[in-house]
């Protein structure tokens, strides 16, 4: 083995959402999106906010550039800091949707395994 990209993901990455997909490909962010959404409604009812692909993607992309900045232990506020040099971040989407969808997100359906 050779270290470095695979052949798979020399052919099929074009730009970031192409890599990203190798990583979690569409079929699987529709199984997470479909669970986050009814466990959404489940907890915040006629006031949940209904969540598309691209915030989930964004959710992810988020935890992927905490990775990036190296802010394992750094609490979520921090990387919202304006003090801070990480405008991405705070452009992408608010600390408080950013809690809301890591308190909901759910890779199955809680309904069918309770």
């Amino acid at each position: 083995m050779h270290p470095g990209p695979t052949r798979m993901a020399v052919t099929h990455v074009q730009d970031s959402q192409s890599s990203f997909e190798l990583f979690i490909p569409d079929d699987i962010q529709k199984i997470i999106l479909d669970c986050t959404k009814i466990e959404g409604r489940r907890v915040f009812g006629e006031g949940w906010k209904e969540m598309d692909q691209t915030h989930l993607r964004a959710s992810f992309g988020l935890l992927i550039l905490a990775g990036v900045f190296r802010s394992k232990g750094e609490s979520t506020k921090s990387l919202w800091d304006a003090e801070t040099d990480k405008e991405l971040i705070r452009a992408t989407m608010s600390l408080e949707n950013f809690h809301i969808v890591s308190g909901i997100i759910r890779f199955d359906n809680r309904e069918m395994t309770d």
